[in-house]
C-alpha cells in the first residue's frame, strides 16, 4: 500500500467517525427535545382533565384517542394516569382501532383492542372473537368425541391364560432398568418409558398374585398396559437369551419370542377391534347428549 493510499484511507475514517460523532450529538439532542415535549402533552393532557367536568368527557376521550392511537411514542400508562385513568380504563373508553386484517372465516375486520394487540390464532389464520369461538367449540366437542372413543380402546381387555402374563411380567422384572444402564429420568427413560415399563410389569404380576390366577385361568389386562408390557420384553428378551430361557420355561415352555410375537398380535387385534366400535359408537359428526358431555368430562378427571 502505498504512503498516499494509506493517508487518503486514515483521512476518509476520520471523517467518517467525525461525521457519527455529530450525528449521535444530534439524536441526544432530539431524544431530550422528544421527552421535554413528551412531557409537555402530558401535562396538558392535566390540564384538560383539571378543566372538563369528568374523565369521560367526550374533549379528553377524543384527545386520549387520537394520542393513544396516532402517537405511538406518548406511553400509554403515563398518558392514562395523565388523565386520572387507570390504562385498562383509558382502552375500555377511547374503544378500538381498525387493524386493516380481515377474519380468515368471516371476512370481518379485526379491531385492534391495545397497542400490543394481535389476531387470536390458535395455529392458524386470524380469526375474529366469534369465529375464535366458535372454533373453540367445536374443537372441544371433538375432543370430548374422541376422549370417549380413545376411552373405549383403553378400557378394552385383552384376553389370555394367566401363565403368559405372568412369564412375561416375570421377564420383564428379572431384568431391572439398573442393568441396562438407565436410570429413573434419565433421557433415555423419558424417551423410552424404559421405568413406566418395568413398573407396569409389576403391577401386573401383583394383580396376578392378589387375584391367585395362575394356569390356564383366563385373565384380561387392558390394551395399554399389555402392549407397554410386551413392547418392554421384546425389548429385554434378547439381552440374555439364556437367562430368558430360564424364566420363561418353568412357566411356560412356548419359547419367549413365539409367546411375545403372539401376545403382540391377540393386543392389536383386541385394540383394533375395540377402535372400530368405538368409531361405530361415536362416528364422525356425532352429537354428544348432555350425560354424554357429563362423561367425558368425569372421564379427564376435571
Amino acid at each position: 500500500m502505498s504512503e498516499e493510499s494509506l493517508h487518503e484511507i486514515l483521512g476518509d475514517i476520520e471523517r467518517s467517525v467525525r461525521d457519527f460523532t455529530g450525528a449521535e450529538a444530534v439524536l441526544a439532542e432530539a431524544e431530550q427535545r422528544r421527552d421535554r415535549t413528551r412531557q409537555a402533552v402530558l401535562e396538558q393532557v392535566k390540564r384538560l382533565r383539571a378543566e372538563v367536568d369528568a374523565a369521560h368527557a367526550p374533549e379528553l376521550i377524543g384527545l386520549l384517542r387520537h394520542l393513544y392511537w396516532q402517537q405511538p411514542g406518548i406511553h400509554g400508562r403515563p398518558l392514562a394516569e395523565a388523565a386520572g385513568l387507570h390504562l385498562n380504563d383509558m382502552l375500555a373508553a377511547i374503544g378500538p382501532a381498525p387493524s386493516g386484517i380481515q377474519c380468515a372465516h368471516c371476512g370481518t375486520e379485526l379491531l385492534r383492542t391495545s397497542r400490543s394487540w394481535k389476531p387470536r390464532a390458535r395455529y392458524g389464520p386470524p380469526l375474529c372473537p366469534r369465529c375464535f369461538s366458535l372454533e373453540g367449540d367445536a374443537r372441544s366437542r371433538t375432543w370430548r368425541v374422541e376422549s370417549l372413543r380413545s376411552r373405549i380402546v383403553a378400557q378394552a381387555q385383552v384376553p389370555a391364560p394367566a401363565r403368559d402374563w405372568r412369564a412375561v411380567a416375570e421377564l420383564v422384572l428379572a431384568f431391572p432398568p439398573l442393568s441396562q444402564k438407565v436410570s429413573r429420568g434419565s433421557a433415555t427413560d423419558r424417551t423410552e418409558g424404559v421405568w413406566r415399563g418395568w413398573e407396569n410389569a409389576r403391577v401386573i404380576r401383583n394383580r396376578l398374585i392378589t387375584a391367585a390366577a395362575d394356569g390356564d385361568d383366563t385373565v384380561g389386562v387392558s390394551v395399554g398396559e399389555a402392549q407397554l408390557l410386551v413392547e418392554t420384553a421384546l425389548r429385554v428378551a434378547d439381552w440374555d437369551t439364556a437367562r430368558t430361557r430360564d424364566i420363561i420355561d418353568p412357566i411356560t415352555h412356548e419359547p419367549a419370542l413365539a409367546l411375545l410375537t403372539r401376545l403382540q398380535r391377540d393386543v392389536r387385534g383386541t385394540a383394533q377391534a375395540a377402535r372400530e366400535r368405538a368409531d361405530a359408537a361415536y362416528p364422525e359428526g356425532y352429537e354428544l347428549s348432555e350425560d354424554e358431555e357429563s362423561e367425558a368430562w368425569r372421564g379427564t378427571g376435571v
